[in-house]
C-alpha cells in the first residue's frame, strides 16, 4: 500500500513538472507579412463568459500587442483570433510487477517471484486552442494549442499568471508584426 501511494505521488510530481504540451501548425503559403491588426472574436458555444475566458482574452491581447500588432474592430482587422477551451476526464492504467524476492523453483534453482499490479489514475486535462483566421475567407491560417493537467490555484493572481504563461508559450512561434 505504501509503495502504491509513493508511486502515485511520484507520478503526480513528475507529471506536474512537465505536463504542459504546446503545438503549433500553420499554412506555409499564407502571407504573414501583411498582418498589422487583429480582433478577438468570442466563441459562440456559450452565452456566459467565464473568468477564464476573460483572462485568456486579456492574455492573448497582451501577447499580440507585445508582438507589435494593433487591436482593430472586427470589420477592419487583418486577422481574427478565436480561442476555445476544453476539459476532458482522462484515465491512465499502469501495469506493474512487484517483486516478492527470491523463491525456489523446481530442480533447486532460485529466482525472482513477481505479483502483477494494476493501478488506475483519473485526472482532468485542460486544452486551449487559439486559431488565427483570415477575415475574408474565414479559414484558419495558424493554430496553437496547449494541453496540461488541470491545476488548482490558491489565488486569482496565480491563475492569471499561469494563463499568461501558457498563452505566451502558445504564441511564441507566431511571427511578430512587420515593421512598416
Amino acid at each position: 500500500m505504501i509503495r502504491t501511494a509513493l508511486f502515485a505521488v511520484m507520478l503526480l510530481l513528475f507529471a506536474g513538472c512537465s505536463s504542459l504540451q504546446v503545438q503549433n501548425d500553420y499554412n506555409p503559403q499564407y502571407n504573414f507579412s501583411r498582418l498589422e491588426s487583429f480582433a478577438i472574436v468570442s466563441p459562440k458555444r456559450s452565452s456566459v463568459i467565464t473568468l477564464t475566458q476573460e483572462r485568456l482574452k486579456s492574455a492573448i491581447e497582451e501577447a499580440l500587442l507585445e508582438k507589435g500588432y494593433q487591436m482593430a474592430p472586427k470589420q477592419s482587422a487583418d486577422f481574427l483570433v478565436v480561442f476555445h477551451t476544453d476539459v476532458t476526464r482522462m484515465k491512465e492504467v499502469v501495469n506493474d510487477y512487484e517483486s516478492l524476492g527470491l523463491y525456489p523453483y523446481d530442480y533447486g534453482y532460485w529466482g525472482p517471484a513477481y505479483i502483477p499490479s494494476r493501478y488506475e489514475y483519473t485526472y482532468d486535462e485542460a486544452k486551449i486552442v487559439i486559431d488565427m483566421l483570415d477575415p475574408k475567407s474565414k479559414r484558419v491560417f495558424w493554430r496553437g494549442t496547449a494541453t496540461d493537467l488541470l491545476h488548482d490555484f490558491d489565488t486569482p493572481q496565480q491563475r492569471i499568471a499561469y494563463i499568461k504563461g501558457v498563452v505566451s508559450k502558445i504564441l511564441a512561434p507566431f511571427p511578430a508584426a512587420a515593421k512598416r
